[in-house]
């Protein structure tokens, strides 16, 4: 796969850092801070299995007078300061970037994040050297799990899309990515555990460790 990689399109959370716990709890961290009571049933559970969006669109469903925008603005700055403070990086992962850098592969970040936040994040693992750009859901207007969205970084990037490889951890990313003729390689994530099967079913190759070979790779190369 390393040298087959021409090109490499990385998601952020989950596969370059160690930091869904974070998006995933901070719903939970709102409550917490605004001293609210967990709505209805949830479980810690579900709360961790819920996106830190869907999470946000219930408890604005669920809370009166708490917007969605609301929400979204206190835990993105929450994020921040975990971004600054506690995220750390995947076990390996600067060797396996530095040996696709080796091997001539372009890189570029493409997160759902707010690229300012993941840009801070990467600065202080000086991870940036490695990739031409970050771009976001935001800058694209338009979210991971269409295929459009990838085909717009890939563009950008100066590649075609079928020699793109796409490291993800959220399955609704690797769909679109799928879509749009690219090759995806997993990446092994606690928060996706959910979405094993059909992320195995999915992925082209797929990494539990970026210190140990893939677990597969059937992309030939």
């Amino acid at each position: 796969m390393l040298s087959s990689c021409k090109y490499a399109i990385f998601d952020n959370d989950g596969t370059l850092m160690e930091s869904m716990y974070y998006w995933r709890l901070g719903g939970l961290e709102y409550l917490i801070a605004h001293r609210l009571p967990i709505p209805g049933e949830w479980t810690l559970r579900e709360m961790f299995s819920c996106s830190s969006r869907e999470f946000t669109r219930l408890l604005s469903e669920q809370m009166e007078g708490i917007s969605y925008e609301e929400v979204v603005r206190e835990m993105e700055g929450r994020m921040e300061r975990h971004y600054l403070y506690d995220v750390v990086e995947k076990s390996g992962v600067q060797d396996f970037l530095a040996a696709l850098k080796a091997n001539g592969a372009r890189l570029c970040v493409a997160t759902a994040a707010p690229r300012a936040l993941c840009t801070q994040a990467l600065a202080r693992f000086d991870m940036l050297k490695y990739f031409d750009f970050v771009t976001d859901s935001y800058e694209m207007e338009m979210h991971k799990g269409q295929p459009e969205y990838f085909l717009r970084v890939a563009e950008r990037l100066g590649a075609p899309a079928s020699e793109c490889w796409v490291f993800e951890d959220a399955v609704y990313a690797m769909r679109g990515a799928k879509a749009a003729g690219m090759r995806v390689c997993a990446i092994e994530d606690y928060t996706a555990q959910a979405h094993r099967e059909e992320i195995l079913e999915l992925a082209d190759a797929y990494i539990v460790d970026y210190r140990r070979p893939p677990l597969f790779d059937r992309s030939g190369a």
